[in-house]
């Protein structure tokens, strides 16, 4: 619950210091850029999470990386801060909520649409008007692919869940006959 309520902290801090659209993309692939080489080099993730490698020469192998990557300031100052207060772990899972928190400081709604297949641009098209009458907001959709739904859809904001799939159905089916 902890690490929850930083990566918020972290993530809300982040999205507040971007201007506009075009920084938060820069500062979103940099952090991508980061992340992935960070993840791919072995002895790279072994320095950075080594408890016996002072704060200082983490911070020094960050700065030397990013400068390689010419990166925006914003960005060299984030990891910074994550590297001084020892939560560079955090980083995957702030980097995962900023899309929905840059929404959020836009107004935007954000929305998981979970099916079996690959959704059309038609059929995320239709869903997203849907949801923005209901909302009355600006609506964006994160579709994701799951085998484990036989058919229809799942659409999630924050805990609510609207379960349209097959699976759901079979579910409230099957608690209906254990109730009698």
């Amino acid at each position: 619950m902890k690490n929850q309520i930083l990566i918020k902290r972290y993530t809300h801090g982040l999205v507040n210091a971007l201007e506009d659209d075009a920084e938060f993309r820069r500062v979103g692939g940099d952090l991508e850029g980061f992340a992935g080489l960070a993840s791919s080099k072995e002895d790279l993730r072994l320095a950075l999470a080594n408890p016996f490698l002072n704060v200082r020469k983490r911070a020094s192998i960050v700065e030397e990386i990013l400068g390689l990557m010419a990166c925006h300031e914003k960005t060299k100052r984030f990891l910074g801060l994550l590297v001084e207060h020892g939560r560079l772990d955090l980083l995957e899972e702030i980097r995962a909520a900023l899309p929905q928190a840059w929404n959020e400081k836009r107004g935007v709604m954000t929305y998981a649409a979970v099916s079996a297949v690959r959704m059309t641009d038609a059929q995320k098209d239709r869903l997203k008007a849907a949801l923005e009458r209901l909302e009355k907001k600006p609506v964006s959709i994160v579709a994701r692919i799951d085998p484990g739904i036989i058919g229809g859809l799942a659409v999630m904001k924050g805990n609510i869940v609207y379960d349209a799939s097959i699976e759901g159905d079979l579910l409230k089916l099957k608690e209906k006959i254990q109730e009698g």
